[in-house]
């Protein structure tokens, strides 16, 4: 099965998914994300008009996480475009200065909306998902843990695609800080059978659209109900 999504996005010449796009993407091929709403951007729109438009539209419960999408700005952190907020009043405050910040880090950056996501931390371990192409080896998948993680431990392991059961298996079992993923300091142990069976979704995604250049789903939280797919980034070929 081809992701319609990218098949839609590549016809208009666009190389580059939106977070917004890029989950998309993964709910075709049924992996699970953070309950979510989007409101389009609007120049004449302040805070609470989105903020409105967003409980009008059936927003997710407080805390949420509001955030600039853009194509343009692929670390919403690094542009200070993205908070933590636990009611309306901070919601309305946050909208109008996560888009400020986001103009301040990219004056040029076309802005396709403001996000409310769901928080889905709760007893979660943030694991990393990633993909890209090997000169020898074609498309090579990565598995690690996720956030700051991935740059400061560099704890990865990596298979070629296609993956099997096995595969996955294996690579959990090649990471050095495994045992986070069982009971560990009063949290629960994740659910590995989710972690697997999403991480063979992302392989079959990857074979299935070789026009994928780069994936990254950095975070993927992992916890003991379920593995949701949170901070995506999508490149794929002219």
């Amino acid at each position: 099965m081809k992701s319609k999504i990218l098949q839609d996005l590549a016809e208009k010449g666009i190389k580059s998914l939106n977070e917004v796009e890029a989950r998309g993407v993964l709910k075709e091929y049924d992996i699970a994300c953070p309950e979510e709403i989007m409101v389009k951007y609007g120049a004449e729109k302040g805070g609470k008009d989105y903020l409105r438009e967003m409980k009008e539209g059936g927003m997710p419960e407080y805390p949420v996480f509001l955030k600039v999408i853009s194509r343009a700005i692929t670390s919403k952190t690094d542009a200070n475009a993205i908070e933590r907020v636990s009611s309306d009043e901070e919601a309305s405050k946050s909208i109008d200065r996560i888009l400020k910040n986001a103009k301040r880090y990219d004056e040029k950056a076309e802005v396709q909306g403001v996000l409310a996501s769901e928080d889905a931390s709760n007893e979660t371990r943030e694991v990393f998902l990633g993909a890209a192409v090997d000169d020898h080896f074609g498309h090579m998948i990565s598995l690690g843990f996720g956030g700051i993680y991935v740059e400061v431990y560099g704890d990865v392991e990596f298979r070629a695609v296609p993956l099997e059961e096995s595969d996955v298996h294996s690579m959990i079992n090649g990471l050095r800080g495994k045992e986070i993923l069982g009971d560990f300091r009063g949290m629960r142990a994740i659910d590995m059978d989710s972690l697997v069976e999403t991480t063979l979704k992302f392989s079959r995604l990857i074979e299935e659209n070789p026009e994928i250049r780069e994936m990254d789903v950095n975070p993927l939280l992992a916890g003991p109900g379920r593995t949701v797919a949170v901070d995506t980034l999508i490149r794929i070929s002219p």
